[in-house]
């Protein structure tokens, strides 16, 4: 006997309220690596987007601006041409970023834990 509102459909539909339609298929004791990277590259896409569209630049004294390319064209401007500047300064695709992040993850030799 079921006690009511503990349905599958009111568990599927309070599921797909709270995940705004996306399901969880990973577990602690058994992630799946694959989709948590396609997130992350996703969120990090996301946010570099709205960091571009807000026309936010990184400040020289932060010690983020280590990861900027512009701190390596300002050293060396004349190792950069027109095309290579255009192509340091283009937003990755969510793809490059997923690459990149799961190339890490295979040089880092995490556990899927990790």
């Amino acid at each position: 006997m079921e006690t009511p509102g503990t349905d599958d459909t009111d568990d599927r539909m309070r599921l797909a309220q709270t995940m705004n339609s996306m399901s969880a298929t990973s577990t602690i004791s058994k992630p799946d690596v694959e989709s948590i990277i396609q997130a992350v590259a996703t969120i990090i896409h996301s946010q570099m987007i709205e960091d571009q569209t807000a026309g936010n630049e990184i400040d020289e004294d932060s010690e983020l601006f280590f990861f900027s390319e512009e701190k390596y064209i300002k050293e060396k401007p004349e190792s950069f041409d027109e095309k290579r500047l255009e192509l340091l300064r283009e937003t990755p695709k969510v793809e490059n970023i997923n690459e990149f992040m799961k190339a890490l993850y295979d040089c880092a030799q995490f556990s899927p834990e990790c």
